[in-house]
This record gives structure tokens, C-alpha cells and sequence, in this order.
């Protein structure tokens, strides 16, 4: 059957679908270049990795923050930190969640404090876990698995925010390492993702 569209059309259709294409190309590949960890002139890594995260700020203070990204080359190596901060923080978050255990239980709080507190407890036992067995995976490239695992250590800390939140102590200091805690994780799973 022949075709009813007039050449000049047709043409003009090419061309277009042409520079559509070799624009989304050129983008692409200025994006890929803006991460590129092999360049010797790369400008900076850090603030390149992080635009890709939703927390800019706080993923270019908190790697900056590390002394080993002075003399961090490559994209693998900030993944590292960011992840190391995130178990770190969430290693700090417990002891926070275990000295308000053991002050509310001394001055007498109600049980739905003491259990919502514990909740979160072992909210974040499990979160570190599954973070820590993030970095194995990630050392064998298995980025599925790191996603997993990451993804349900910020569903641990979201289950604590929930339990915070019901019991009206959402404001609360724990309640800000909480936020801080999801954003560290959504951070390194971001800069992760430049790896794949």
C-alpha cells in the first residue's frame, strides 16, 4: 500500500525525530561525564554525585564532612562513605533510642511510650543489620540486593516514625535522627545507583 504522507513531510518528520534524538544522546551523555570518576580534570565528585540524590545538601555536607573523601577518587568509594554514615547514624540512633528507654523507664512513663520506644528499638537493629548486609552485597556488585536491604532499613525507620508520630512525639529529637536516618540512606541508595 502506497504511503499518503508527502515526502516533504516525511523528511521534515525525520529531521525532526533526528534532533530529538541526538539531543537526548548529548544530554545523556553530558550526565554520565559529570559523574565520570576517571577523568583527571572531573571538577568535584562529590557535588556531581549527590545531584542525583533528593538531599543535596545534606549528601554534600555529610560526605564532606568524612575525612576519606579528601582523597576519594571514584564514585565506589563515596558509595562507601555514604553508606558507612548511614550504619553509623543508625548506630547512634539506637544508643539515643536506648538512653530514652532507660530514662522514661526510671521516671515512670506510660507503657505505650516505653513500647513505642522499644519498637523503634528494634526497628533499627534491624535497620543496621540489613545496612551492614548492604555493604557485602555491594562489595560483590549485587545491587538488587543492596536496593532490597536499604529499601527495608528506610521502611524501619518510616515503621518508628509511624510509632513516634501515633505517640505525639514526632518532634522529638529521636523523631529529627529519624528524618536524618532516611535521607542518609536515600542518599547512598542514589549514589549506588550511579554504580550499575
Amino acid at each position: 500500500m502506497a504511503s499518503h504522507i508527502p515526502s516533504s513531510k516525511k523528511a521534515f518528520t525525520f529531521i525532526v525525530t533526528t534532533i530529538t534524538i541526538v539531543d537526548f544522546v548529548l544530554r545523556a551523555s553530558s550526565a554520565v561525564s559529570a559523574v565520570d570518576d576517571s577523568s583527571p580534570n572531573r571538577g568535584d565528585l562529590v557535588s556531581a554525585a549527590c545531584s542525583h540524590t533528593l538531599y543535596f545538601d545534606i549528601c554534600v555536607s555529610s560526605l564532606r564532612s568524612d575525612p576519606r573523601t579528601d582523597v576519594t577518587v571514584d564514585l565506589a568509594g563515596l558509595a562507601t562513605i555514604a553508606l558507612d554514615q548511614s550504619i553509623a547514624h543508625g548506630e547512634r540512633t539506637i544508643s539515643v533510642i536506648v538512653d530514652a528507654l532507660r530514662a522514661n523507664g526510671s521516671s515512670g512513663a506510660d507503657q505505650s511510650t516505653l513500647r513505642c520506644l522499644s519498637d523503634c528499638n528494634e526497628e533499627y537493629s534491624d535497620a543496621v543489620a540489613s545496612l551492614k548486609e548492604s555493604a557485602r552485597a555491594m562489595k560483590e556488585r549485587d545491587f538488587d540486593t543492596v536496593n532490597s536491604l536499604v529499601s527495608a532499613a528506610m521502611t524501619d525507620s518510616g515503621t518508628c516514625k509511624d510509632g513516634l508520630k501515633e505517640m505525639a512525639i514526632y518532634d522529638s529529637s529521636l523523631s529529627q535522627r529519624n528524618k536524618r536516618f532516611f535521607k542518609l540512606c536515600s542518599n547512598f541508595l542514589a549514589i549506588s545507583r550511579l554504580l550499575i
